[in-house]
């Protein structure tokens, strides 16, 4: 890992003393067998370490951590002293992830309702109601790995992989619900079980392929929500052929149906709601493989059946946002390889990042690409003072805006 750390380079941290404040509640957090009283590493310090690696890549590794932790700026910022990578590897067993939650839920509620996340911009098509867009939740999971040389050290047996599963907020930008899993295909660890144990009403599910499962499907309408999911071509009956409109011939949508559906591999459950069937044809890229007529089809399955077929494509294409929200979290916050290869060190690293994504939205009021997020990462190293953040963000964010035309 490149990068050194000095008491000089890490400065200017004000913005996050007050997660720090909260991190010193957790102090007193699994202590209760420490009858010595003579723990070295507080669950307040071991955060408040992990948080401060997602803005100083020297501190992306478990030796950078515990490089920081002797230095007198950090001890002091983290209340602690110098931590030895045993205690950082080993005291992560007996910490509880979830009490980050309401810290995460705290700052929620602090960010202001015009602000969304921080996360990479979204455009949200103005074909898409408001009241429906607000209800937009996309679900989808993305494997992580621990770094090779902890999986090596410990001879894991899984590699090191581990799967978190996302409930995002399209139209605000954040996460809605974090779960940390092993990285597992069926069973409970599989992502439609997930999804389907943190369903909640009055939302609209976004899924790829991997939710197609049609008692999931009923689940999410017997909870009070509605989704819209990618399946693939599988024999259906069809009830009623809708005629596609003019609009949403131009959204690409080549078939609009209510159909029964047949009963999936296994008979998991049948689906008792009605079901609307939508196929979009795909922007034409590179020729189809013989006898693969479908290939350049998306096909959808929703309970949406009074809204245009265009908006429901609309609505379909703000997936990808939570695609975009894994890579800026694996790529601009150090989450492409974990630091820990247990559950409890995974899933605090993931509630950190997120923390992460609130403080950049709190602090720039924006979504934050590479290049802001590299000038707040400059500023809380002493690099920019605040005037200089505030005059780079506005630079930003003037050269995002749509130019007008003369």
């Amino acid at each position: 890992m490149s990068g050194v750390i000095t008491d000089e380079s890490i400065q200017g941290l004000g913005h996050l003393k007050k997660v720090f404040a909260a991190f010193e509640k957790l102090k007193s957090a699994a202590t209760e067998r420490d009858t010595a009283k003579n723990r070295k590493l507080h669950y307040s310090q071991y955060a408040s370490l992990i948080l401060l690696s997602m803005f100083n890549p020297a501190m992306q590794c478990v030796r950078g951590l515990s490089d920081a932790s002797a230095l007198k700026k950090v001890r002091k910022l983290i209340g602690g002293g110098r931590v030895s990578i045993g205690s950082l590897s080993e005291s992560v067993r007996v910490f509880d992830p979830q009490s980050l939650e309401p810290i995460i839920e705290g700052l929620l509620a602090d960010l202001p309702q015009q602000h969304g996340g921080a996360g990479p911009r979204r455009n949200i098509p103005d074909s898409i109601p408001h009241e429906l867009a607000q209800k937009l939740i996309a679900a989808d999971g993305c494997s992580f790995r621990a770094l090779p040389q902890i999986v090596h050290a410990i001879g894991a047996r899984d590699n090191g992989k581990w799967k978190l599963h996302l409930q995002f907020q399209v139209l605000k930008g954040i996460a809605d619900k974090a779960i940390v899993t092993p990285d597992e295909t069926g069973g409970d660890d599989d992502e439609r079980s997930v999804l389907a144990n943190h369903i909640d009403p009055d939302f609209i599910y976004l899924g790829d392929g991997g939710y197609e499962r049609y008692s999931l499907l009923a689940l999410i309408v017997r909870k009070g929500s509605h989704y819209v999911i990618r399946c693939q071509n599988r024999p259906v009956e069809v009830i009623e052929e809708r005629a596609v409109s003019k609009a949403a011939r131009e959204a690409r949508v080549s078939s609009d149906q209510i159909v029964r559906l047949g009963k999936s591999r296994g008979d998991v459950g049948a689906v008792d709601h009605p079901v609307r069937r939508i196929v979009i044809d795909s922007r034409a890229q590179g020729r189809l493989h013989p006898g693969n007529s479908t290939k350049d089809q998306i096909i959808l399955l929703t309970s949406l059946t009074d809204v245009p077929a265009e908006v429901i494509a609309a609505m379909y294409s703000l997936r990808w946002t939570i695609e975009l929200f894994f890579r800026w979290l694996k790529h601009l916050l150090g989450c492409r390889h974990l630091l820990s290869e247990k559950s409890e060190g995974v899933t605090i690293r993931i509630y950190c990042a997120l923390i992460a994504s609130l403080l950049l939205a709190q602090i720039t009021g924006m979504n934050v690409g590479r290049r802001a997020f590299n000038l707040v990462c400059l500023f809380l190293q002493g690099w920019a003072d605040a005037d200089e953040l505030a005059e780079g963000l506005a630079r930003i964010q003037a050269s995002q805006s749509p130019r007008k035309s003369h």
